[in-house]
């Protein structure tokens, strides 16, 4: 399926890359919000509260770091603001990697 804007294809399959498999200092790009199975009927409102705090397609976004353990939560920089997420909801997440910091 491909959608046009302004006379410009934009591919809708996302690459195999969630957000919650991105390494600590990674810079990404959000390229789509997916349904994940574990919020059941909540899925939808999962996606719109994540669309709602600024993970939009486009939107660069900055790995800062990961619970104890590489656990939940994972901590996240979007438009210069601080989110944690669990792990569930990263995984709905779908980016593509700019930059990875050692």
């Amino acid at each position: 399926m491909r959608i046009f804007f302004m006379n410009t294809a934009v591919n809708t399959i996302a690459p195999g890359l969630r957000l919650d498999q991105c390494p600590k200092g990674a810079k990404v790009r959000v390229i789509d919000i997916k349904p994940q199975p574990l919020f059941g009927a909540q899925d939808e409102r999962v996606s719109l509260r994540l669309k709602e705090l600024g993970f939009l397609p486009g939107a660069p976004l900055k790995i800062i770091g990961f619970g104890l353990l590489g656990a939940d939560p994972l901590a996240v920089q979007v438009n210069g603001t601080k989110f944690a997420l669990r792990r569930a909801e990263a995984a709905k997440i779908y980016v593509e990697l700019l930059t990875t910091t050692p």
